[in-house]
């Protein structure tokens, strides 16, 4: 009954959603509703319905109560004391009929970055409202700043910090990201240039009212010593640890932005984060593209994707600051400051709207990071590749942070690369071109669990389980699979 009604209204089980019975007219609570779906990511309000956990009751509204209900809504919308946007046109609100009965349906869309916060009344921080799967909640006074911060068309990220010099900057990034820069880009102009230049250039730093230079809040983060970003930012704090299921040990290993000893800014961070994300990301084969040998493949590019749009997506004035966490093959990569577009966009990749967009272009210097906001489609389709469980985006906006699960393992096929084999025919490596019956096998390993011979004997073609028999028994020499099981119960995995 509850789904036919749903597909009635166009509407899956997963639309956010409100209904109420308005028996006695529109509720207060209604614009609760509308501020919170408005400011998460929209939704639909239903009047004349009742539903009580997993069931709908119509019990309809009167015409009479329908010209009212509309009466009462668009006055009280367009009454600045009392809503502080409408974001509504007119054929959000609509009258539908349902089993011969009306009920009102108000469509709200999710606000424009530049229209948050909608609030009732004309207090932002005490009647701005988000939505979470626990229903409508009050904002914290922090998460409502940060939705004015967001309102601006100008990056946040240029704007210049006055009070201080350049000697607020760790002169060995600038140096170490230098190298960086001239190794991808031998012959640019920029390679020629003095330290302040290049650095003006970066809109790392920029001149202030004096005529001298000064760090913008882009360059401080990107290349400052975390004592002084942290006078800037209070909250300001990155974090990255490898953990294990064993609880009496906190952390096999940590590096975090105040540990005195580096500069811990966030170019730093990342370049020392990068390389232990990906050390469970396993190459086994002598792959080669083009005569070299493959040691990083999309995988590798699409952690070092997350990470950069973590740093530059995030609200430095958030609480609890980056949080990366490794527990063997599991990954997250935390935070603060959620989504300035919908999910639907999110997902879809193209218009990434970053919070801190110059982060993002000097990342995109040395060749790291997506401006163009198609990073998610390549995390996506790098795992996909590799048929390893489908990232995970958690976007909580309690807490307001974007949480990425990751699980890595090992490679199994490359598009494009050509696998060379250790073994010989008539004295000479064996060259194969396209997807290797070892490369078959372990593909079905990984989307199945393990494998049987009479399996093999099919996926690689096999007219005889000899055969299938001799590829395992190399598999297992090479020290890819093992055994499992014995006689008629036997199977192959990939060895741990």
């Amino acid at each position: 009954m509850k789904q036919e009604i749903l597909n009635k209204l166009n509407l899956g089980e997963n639309h956010e959603r409100e209904c109420k019975l308005a028996t006695g007219g529109i509720t207060e609570s209604i614009w609760e509703t509308y501020s919170s779906f408005a400011n998460t990511n929209g939704g639909i309000i239903l009047l004349g319905i009742r539903e009580y956990r997993d069931s709908f009751s119509i019990e309809g509204l009167t015409d009479k109560q329908i010209i009212k209900y509309q009466k009462d809504f668009w006055s009280t919308l367009n009454d600045k004391n009392k809503v502080s946007k409408n974001i509504l046109l007119n054929h959000h609100v609509q009258v539908i009929e349902i089993e011969g009965k009306k009920i009102l349906r108000i469509d709200i869309p999710a606000a424009d970055r530049h229209d948050k916060p909608v609030y009732i009344g004309t207090n932002p921080m005490k009647g701005t409202y988000k939505r979470d799967y626990e229903g409508d909640f009050l904002c914290t006074e922090e998460a409502v700043r940060a939705m004015f911060a967001d309102q601006r068309d100008v990056s946040g990220d240029v704007e210049v910090l006055e009070e201080y010099g350049l000697d607020v900057l760790n002169h060995d990034t600038v140096k170490g990201y230098r190298i960086v820069f001239e190794q991808l880009h031998s012959g640019h102009p920029w390679n020629a240039l003095e330290n302040d230049e290049f650095l003006m250039k970066l809109r790392a730093v920029a001149k202030n009212k004096n005529g001298t230079l000064s760090p913008t809040i882009a360059g401080l983060l990107f290349f400052g010593e975390a004592y002084h970003i942290t006078e800037v930012f209070q909250n300001y704090f990155l974090d990255y640890r490898e953990e294990c299921d064993d609880k009496s040990v906190r952390w096999l290993f940590r590096i975090h932005s105040n540990e005195g000893d580096w500069s811990g800014n966030i170019y730093d961070f990342f370049t020392k984060v990068r390389t232990r994300m990906d050390d469970e990301v396993a190459v086994p084969f002598a792959n080669r593209r083009d005569g070299y040998r493959i040691d990083r493949v999309d995988v590798h590019d699409a952690l070092e994707e997350a990470l950069a749009n973590a740093l530059a997506h995030a609200n430095y004035y958030g609480r609890r600051g980056i949080l990366v966490i490794k527990n063997g093959k599991e990954l997250s990569i935390s935070n603060p400051g959620t989504i300035r577009v919908t999910k639907e966009e999110f997902y879809a990749g193209g218009n990434s709207d970053p919070r801190n967009p110059n982060i993002l272009k000097m990342f995109g210097f040395v060749n790291v990071g997506e401006r163009a906001g198609s990073g998610v489609d390549k995390i996506m389709t790098a795992w996909a590749e590799q048929n390893w469980k489908k990232p995970e985006f958690d976007f909580s906006e309690r807490s307001d942070r974007v949480t990425l699960k990751l699980e890595v393992g090992q490679v199994i096929y490359i598009p494009g690369a050509t696998d060379i084999r250790n073994t010989k025919e008539d004295g000479e490596y064996k060259v194969v071109k396209e997807m290797s019956k070892e490369n078959k096998i372990l593909v079905y390993i990984e989307r199945n669990g393990s494998i049987s011979t009479q399996k093999v004997m099919e996926i690689c073609n096999y007219n005889s389980r000899t055969g299938a028999r001799n590829i395992l028994y190399k598999m297992i020499k090479d020290g890819l699979i093992e055994k499992v099981g014995e006689n008629k119960k036997t199977l192959y995995r990939i060895k741990e």
